[in-house]
């Protein structure tokens, strides 16, 4: 009787305990295609449950817990986690996509700092390669983000390549941008110049935005958002594209694409080219330029991989730089460029840039252990070129007040008015000189070294703590001169040397074809950082801080003002950031985060030496950017929304009004602003529904609220940067100009007869100010905002079909980009009124189209 007991006893422990294991399955397929993928480790850490999913994708594993969180790892693909709840005995987790690694390099992932969008303390928004190749067309690389809640982006001026990007109201230079981790933000400024990757979207995998501060401590510059822009790695098997682009404007592009597989010697490599020309949109924007990428790379043994990348844009392109008046838009068109004029028969602009700004880095992956990983980079990106300018002798008109009947350049004026020139001047040495030039056609060149070395290293404590330190050290110099090309009818130009700091002192004041003047200087910069930071992933909890500290060292040569001393004294300028967020999972599907940061930023180069003398700005003082945000997140197997909310407070910010651009007018100046103070807030939301396995829809939005609080002083400076006068500036209550404080958009897609994808987008903008004048705000009376831009749409169509030519696969790719045609004002200068007739400004594309055709060989 008692066994008959002790047996039932037994039965019904271990009924209890088949009971309790819930079943988990589910399908794991790639993210692009929908094919499966197996051998994915399906984890859950911290304990010994785990599986290997099938060849067809398929995967059974099974828990006595009530939820539990999963891991699915592939060396080829993005770590994905998923903290589950379990509301029934068995859980079918349907299919569970995949995202390729853009880049199979943990080298990268560490150093840039990229994370996963899914139980992120941060907000992400990531652009696969896909979307870029087959929706960027021959817009710059900024434009495609303007989907991107809080992203607001667009063309300066016009030509190809000359875009401006600003996150939740915060300009380029208070954006980190990175290359494959790697900064690529000017050192003197912040700022990136687009044109310097024209047709490298063919070589980029994907670009991750991280909004605010962010994860990645290599991003310092990061105060409105980063984006890690990360190019293709080398595919396993061999492969080869051509395709060919043209535009309804007539700019064309071929590029070519060889991926050699993995050879018998372990080395993979793959090589990117193109060549782009036309004649541009704008009015003499004419671009030439070539593209090149090539990477290698090689798993030298179990714990060693080393890439090895190279890529650069030569390139020459038309610019336009001065904006244009209400009036002379309705009069000559949205068109219409003030930079150029003809002379004998061809096309002389006045705004031409060229430029090549070649990038190497070598990364080195060591993985020491199981638990402990070593990324390392070395870079080096030298940079030559320039664009054209001119002077003036003394205070004669510049050449954009010589003006034809059809607005344009009067190129044989300036010529004549040289030629006729029958004035005679007393050099310093008592010499009399005539036929000397009125105005001359220079070239402002700049040419740099920069390179570095990055390394992190990252070590996993346990299966939820991970902590990573890394150390940047960077070396930049540069070397800036004005070199004159064309004297414009007069014998010689003559620098009076009035504006410089040692005057003449005994210098040749007579100068001709090839010679330098007005500019010849050098910046110097040492860069260091170093930081620690946690991350801890429970599953349901995942939370990181992070503590960096950098510093900065200044020096200024200046070869044109200073005959003797002509260094600087050093400047050193310290800076350090605090960040930290947190995101906890309740259920399946949702999720809450937060984060917050503290940063004390060094000012830029630029700023410290403000008076472009060797004489540094005193009393300059750190920006300090304090920011918090919170936001919830909803996914399921067909609908992902998210919510989030942000408010930044910015201290001590520096601003130069009419920076990088000739003066129109002797009238014009420069203003040099520091310690100016602002707000930025807002919300954002999107939400993405796939309605089945071939139709979509997605809607944004994002609320902002951009003032500056505070009144100032400012410096102004001549059109040879030279201080003349201090003003008040009357800021305070001001709208931040230069981005949409609102914006709306939905989009649609849909597959049809499984070779066509078509993609349907609107964006709508309100709520955009011009960028106010310090000029013009002297007046403390005058507290009016700046020039209300009127809120504008625009609708973007994409189709892709694939089809095969002659049994070879092949993509038709038409996009039409502003299909309603509408012309509006993208950006604008406010004016003395603060109304449409006094702002100054560039107005939108009219509808264009674009055809591309690729055959994968």
């Amino acid at each position: 009787m008692k066994r008959i007991g002790l047996f039932i006893v037994n039965l019904l422990l271990i009924t209890h305990t088949l009971q309790a294991q819930h079943p988990i399955s589910g399908i794991i397929q790639e993210a692009e295609t929908g094919l499966p993928i197996g051998n994915v480790q399906i984890t859950s850490p911290g304990s010994a449950i785990g599986t290997t999913s099938n060849a067809d994708g398929s995967f059974l594993l099974t828990t006595d817990k009530n939820n539990i969180h999963l891991t699915f790892h592939h060396l080829s693909y993005k770590t994905l986690s998923r903290y589950i709840v379990l509301h029934s005995q068995e859980m079918d987790l349907g299919i569970i996509q995949l995202e390729k690694l853009p880049v199979n390099l943990d080298e990268i992932n560490i150093t840039g700092g990229m994370v996963t969008e899914s139980n992120s303390p941060i907000t992400i928004s990531t652009l696969t390669g896909k979307e870029i190749q087959t929706q960027l067309g021959d817009q710059p690389l900024p434009l495609l983000m303007n989907s991107i809640p809080g992203i607001y982006s667009t063309r300066t001026g016009g030509g190809s390549g000359d875009a401006e990007l600003s996150i939740r109201g915060f300009n380029q230079q208070n954006i980190g941008i990175l290359l494959n981790g790697i900064p690529i933000g000017s050192v003197e400024n912040g700022l990136v110049y687009w044109n310097n990757w024209l047709g490298l979207s063919h070589a980029i995998a994907e670009i991750q935005v991280q909004k605010g501060p962010g994860v990645s401590n290599a991003a310092i510059n990061s105060v409105g958002g980063s984006l890690n822009i990360v190019t293709s790695n080398p595919k396993e098997t061999p492969d080869y594209s051509l395709s060919y682009r043209v535009t309804s404007f007539g700019n064309q592009e071929i590029s070519f694409s060889a991926n050699s597989g993995i050879m018998e010697n372990g080395w993979n490599v793959a090589f990117y080219g193109s060549y782009l020309h036309g004649d541009g949109y704008i009015d003499a924007t004419n671009v030439s330029a070539w593209s090149y990428f090539l990477t290698l790379n090689k798993q030298l043994n179990a714990k060693n991989k080393l890439t090895i990348t190279l890529l650069g844009t030569p390139e020459i392109h038309g610019q336009r730089t001065l904006k244009l008046s209400d009036q002379e838009h309705r009069y000559y068109g949205n068109l219409y460029n003030k930079d150029w004029g003809g002379l004998n028969g061809k096309v002389k602009n006045a705004s031409e840039n060229f430029y090549h700004k070649p990038v190497l880095s070598v990364n080195h992956n060591y993985t020491l252990n199981s638990r402990t990983i070593l990324a390392t980079a070395v870079y080096f990106t030298p940079g030559y070129g320039g664009g054209n300018w001119s002077e003036s002798f003394q205070y004669a008109p510049s050449i954009f007040e010589f003006r034809n009947e059809s607005g344009q350049i009067d190129w044989t004026a300036i010529y004549q008015n040289s030629t006729n020139n029958q004035n005679s001047f007393v050099l310093e040495n008592g010499d009399s000189i005539s036929g000397y030039s009125m105005n001359v056609g220079t070239q402002y060149l700049a040419s740099h070294i920069q390179t570095g070395l990055m390394s992190t290293l990252r070590h996993a404590i346990n299966d939820r703590l991970t902590l990573t330190g890394g150390i940047h050290y960077r070396y930049f110099n540069s070397f800036v001169r004005e070199q004159i090309t064309d004297l414009m009818g007069g014998k010689v130009f003559i620098d009076d040397y009035s504006w410089a700091a040692d005057g003449v002192a005994g210098r040749n004041q007579l100068n001709y074809v090839g010679d330098i003047i007005k500019v010849n200087n050098s910046s110097v910069v040492n860069f260091t950082s170093a930081y620690l930071q946690a991350i801890y992933n429970s599953g349901r909890i995942n939370a990181y801080v992070s503590l960096g500290g950098n510093n900065n060292w200044y020096q200024r040569v200046d070869r044109y003002n200073y005959v003797k001393n002509q260094k600087s004294e050093t400047i050193v300028k310290p800076g350090f950031d605090l960040r930290g967020g947190t995101c906890y999972n309740f259920g399946t599907h949702h999720e809450v985060f937060a984060n917050a940061a503290f940063i004390s930023r060094a000012p830029y180069f630029k700023y410290v030496f403000g008076n472009y003398t060797n004489v540094p700005v005193h009393d300059l003082k750190n920006e300090q950017i304090s920011t918090v945000e919170a936001g919830y997140r909803f996914h399921n197997r067909s609908i992902k929304f998210e919510a989030n909310a942000y408010y930044t407070d910015w201290g001590n910010v520096s601003m130069l009004s009419n920076e990088y651009i000739q003066l129109e007018n002797n009238t014009q100046s420069r203003a040099m602003v520091n310690g100016l103070h602002a707000i930025h807030q807002g919300v954002e939301s999107m939400l993405d529904v796939q309605i089945n396995k071939n139709m979509g829809f997605g809607l944004i939005a994002s609320f902002g609220n951009y003032s500056w609080q505070n009144d100032i002083t400012a410096t102004l400076l001549n059109s040879d940067n030279i201080v003349v006068d201090t003003i008040l500036v009357m800021a305070k209550g001001l709208k931040v100009g230069g981005t949409a404080q609102q914006q709306l958009g939905a989009q649609f897609t849909i597959k049809v007869l499984k070779i066509i994808d078509m993609k349907m987008e609107w964006m709508y903008y309100d709520q955009l100010y011009a960028s106010f004048d310090p000029v013009n705000r002297t007046n403390p009376g005058d507290r009016m905002q700046p020039y209300q831009i009127p809120a504008f749409h625009a609708i973007n169509i994409y189709v892709g079909i694939h089809t095969k030519v002659l049994n070879t696969p092949c993509l038709l790719q038409l996009n039409t980009y502003n299909l309603l045609n509408s012309i509006h004002v993208v950006n604008a200068q406010d004016g003395p009124g603060h109304d449409l007739a006094s702002m100054t400004g560039f107005w939108s594309f009219g509808r264009t189209f674009d055809i591309m055709l690729k055959f994968s060989l």
